[in-house]
């Protein structure tokens, strides 16, 4: 993986912060609305190897005009040398570190926290935690169920060492879009890892891996006022909940919103 799969500047992904994002190739699963599908190579489990000199050099080249640095992918903690690596020479430069994860790895998670590898870490919940699995392998491929349960519990961890932690689900049309999922979704995040910050995002249909799936009835994104109705099913559950859209942005959602 070279520079290529970087964003020199970006002020959407780390909310109140200027960041360099680097995508780092290669996933587990296998989301039919992937927004980052041609990081996967086709689906395959395969991923070329990020060039960490490289990534390290255009860091350093943005250092004077961000305050951090956030890895994502595909799934960033599947190169985890790679991921270490980076991250210990985007703190050398004074930077704070974001990683944004599906939760699949969860003793390499628990490792970066132990490490005090990150400052945050942005957390994918994509189908409701059912104990059977199946709304994960409908939409991801595999069973992960029972690794992102485990994973949400590593908030406690992420607490003690005074790391930022958020819970993400994004929706589409007809894919985990119903108030009974995402109060289920919710009800998992407040058992598992407590009151955090919860964000509902805006999925766009076109950029889905596979469009035909994703595009549902009107083959359109959620609107605001949808997002937000949506998102009003866990307030009653969390105290920190926001949408987050292409139009607008991060917006914070009380049950009155």
């Amino acid at each position: 993986m070279t520079t290529k799969n970087i964003i020199p500047l970006s002020t959407v992904d780390w909310y109140g912060r200027a960041a360099t994002v680097v995508f780092l190739m290669g996933c587990p699963f296998r989301c039919t609305y992937c927004q980052n599908h041609a990081l996967l190579e086709m689906g395959k489990l395969t991923s070329e190897p990020a060039d960490v000199e490289a990534i390290k050099s255009e860091i350093a080249k943005n250092s004077l005009l961000i305050s951090a640095v956030v890895f994502t992918g595909g799934e960033a903690f599947q190169q985890f040398d790679a991921l270490r690596s980076l991250a210990e020479f985007a703190c050398s430069q004074g930077l704070m570190v974001g990683v944004e994860t599906n939760g699949y790895y969860t003793d390499r998670i628990r490792q970066a926290i132990e490490e005090r590898l990150v400052d945050l870490i942005c957390m994918d919940v994509k189908a409701p935690l059912e104990p059977n699995g199946a709304p994960y392998l409908k939409i991801c491929g595999i069973d992960a169920a029972h690794r992102v349960s485990e994973s949400l519990k590593l908030y406690k961890l992420c607490r003690e060492n005074k790391i930022d932690f958020e819970v993400r689900t994004t929706v589409f049309p007809d894919i985990t879009d119903s108030p009974q999922e995402i109060r289920s979704i919710a009800s998992s995040i407040r058992e598992l890892a407590g009151d955090v910050r919860y964000i509902i995002q805006q999925g766009i249909p076109e950029h889905a891996w596979k469009k035909a799936e994703v595009s549902g009835t009107s083959g359109t994104p959620y609107t605001r006022d949808e997002l937000l109705t949506l998102a009003r099913n866990a307030t009653v559950i969390l105290s920190d909940v926001r949408i987050r859209t292409k139009e607008f942005g991060e917006e914070c959602v009380s049950a009155s919103h």
